[in-house]
């Protein structure tokens, strides 16, 4: 309290304890897969397909990658982190990719290797690169730090980068290592004379008479020679932080996939991740060949030919089928390629139309406005046989197009049925997790009880109104409890303070029946 010395008017802003629940965000995809370039085991933020193909190339004829992210956004959604993965060797610790660098040392007059020049990242892309330095600035006796150089990059022939103004000075701001990784989007420049004593002239690399082609490099993805792809280049570990623990340190990823054409023990481990994390939901796809309901429906429960693996059954996944057709970029002609990037675009949308709680799915917000087609064409009676095994597909109806028919998630556990439901969940949680931190070492006393259950209360009211609980009234769509009951004494000195929190989600109509009946007509009309 203020200490008040002298007479005068005093205003004081006391804390109102009122300290709202910001709802987090649901719509934020992460995909692992196959590029042509790009930093490996990176969760790179994207903001669109422009910004995939300035960081990671365009697409690739051994990757789905590129095709899932374009859908991604061409379906509606917005933000995206994207991390390119390989065939690492996980022999050695860390695991090293088995996608190479192409490089190439240049001299200086001496001559010496001065500078070595690296592609921008690994991949065969940089194979049709060329290097040439030529002098730009005075040649002075003895070299001094302002003579220049410039390196000019080709690729198949053609200049597409020109590099001027570079120097060898540390302290210039025109340092060519530093020059290079700012200006250039295909190669790195490393001084091997970094420790050596001036004049910086002695630095420069002479002039090539011819352009330099850099060593060739690899992909590390079949079918290269020796070349195969595990669960591991995929899903990864905390140690390595490759494949999905590359999103470990990323806290707004909601919605996560794995659009490569792969065995379903990815699809699990990517579920199982999910389930790890608790903050997030992964969206997987049967394999292309599954193109019948009996094909499907082995698929999911690990029968015949997939016998030997695990059923998909978890509350942090979904799975879709079949595989759809879009339009590659390339050719304008039709491609088939797996569904979740589009199917994770309409999640998205729907969440900024309609909210986390409306399934993504129906003629209106399961419209795949970009597929063309589809892999199979999948009836009611194989819908009424998948639906109830957990199984998502999508279909074509006419005058509508092609649309998302399920919301259910691969769970036996009928409390976890619907996809919306534990979206609808992890968001509650996930927000009032992340807003409540102020009451850790805050007294442990009835102030601090009402003003949890004052701000979750708020914060549930907005949910209700919004259409995401149901209930006539406040009471019937959530509780909140947190008083002596559930915080008795011993609970209090083992420096906990709990609250219970009740919702009723909204669920799906899937079945919308009507019932019409004959009835024997005529009516009395009152005068």
């Amino acid at each position: 309290m203020a200490e008040y010395l002298s007479p005068a008017v005093f205003i004081e802003e006391p804390p109102s304890g009122i300290r709202p629940i910001q709802g987090v965000g649901t719509s934020v995809a992460g995909f692992v897969g196959h590029a042509r370039k790009g930093p490996l085991a990176v969760a790179e933020s994207l903001d669109s397909y422009a910004q995939f193909e300035r960081t990671f190339g365009g697409p690739m004829d051994n990757g789905y990658l590129a095709f899932a992210v374009k859908a991604f956004f061409d379906e509606g959604g917005t933000s995206c982190y994207v991390v390119r993965t390989c065939s690492y060797d996980t022999a050695v610790s860390p695991p090293t990719p088995r996608a190479s660098t192409g490089t190439r040392n240049f001299q200086n007059t001496t001559p010496v290797d001065a500078i070595t020049v690296n592609a921008s990242s690994p991949g065969s892309w940089a194979n049709t690169l060329t290097i040439q330095t030529k002098r730009t600035g005075p040649l002075t006796d003895p070299p001094g730090p302002l003579d220049s150089f410039q390196i000019i990059v080709a690729d198949a022939g053609q200049p597409v980068e020109k590099l001027d103004r570079l120097v060898m000075d540390p302290m210039s701001r025109d340092y060519a290592p530093a020059r290079v990784e700012r200006m250039s989007s295909l190669i790195r420049v490393t001084d091997l004379l970094a420790t050596a004593a001036p004049p910086f002239g002695n630095h420069r690399p002479a002039d090539t008479t011819s352009p330099q082609a850099l060593t060739p490099a690899v992909d590390g993805l079949p079918p290269e020679t020796g070349i195969t792809l595990f669960t591991a280049d995929y899903i990864g570990d905390e140690a390595s932080g490759i494949g999905l623990h590359a999103l470990d340190a990323t806290d707004d990823v909601n919605i996560i996939a794995i659009p490569e054409y792969l065995n379903r023990d990815v699809h699990l481990q990517g579920m199982a991740y999910c389930e790890q994390r608790k903050d997030c939901f992964y969206v997987a796809d049967v394999e292309e060949h599954a193109v019948s309901a009996t094909r499907v429906l082995a698929y999911k429960r690990a029968l015949g030919i997939y016998s030997g693996g695990n059923a998909f059954n978890s509350k942090y996944g979904a799975l879709y089928a079949p595989w759809i057709d879009i339009i590659d970029p390339r050719s304008g002609t039709p491609h088939r390629i797996p569904p979740s990037g589009a199917v994770i675009g309409r999640y998205a949308r729907t969440d900024g139309t309609r909210g986390v709680h409306k399934a993504p799915a129906g003629i209106t917000d399961g419209r795949l406005a970009t597929v063309i087609g589809l892999g199979a064409a999948f009836s009611q009676s194989d819908q009424e046989k998948l639906n109830p095994a957990g199984i998502d597909i999508i279909r074509t109806f006419s005058g509508v197009g092609n649309a998302i028919w399920g919301a259910r998630t691969v769970s036996t556990d009928p409390e976890w049925r619907y996809l919306n439901v534990r979206r609808l969940f992890l968001m509650i949680e996930q927000s009032i997790a992340r807003s409540t931190n102020w009451a850790v070492f805050e007294p442990n006393d009835d102030t601090l009880r009402k003003s949890l259950v004052r701000n979750i209360s708020a914060f549930l009211r907005l949910q209700w109104l919004a259409g995401a609980l149901v209930g006539a009234a406040e009471e019937e769509a959530y509780f909140v409890k947190c008083d002596d009951e559930n915080n008795p004494p011993e609970s209090i000195l083992a420096g906990r303070v709990i609250t219970e929190i009740g919702i009723a989600p909204s669920k799906p109509a899937e079945f919308v029946i009507f019932r019409i009946e004959q009835f024997e007509g005529g009516s009395d009309v009152a005068e």
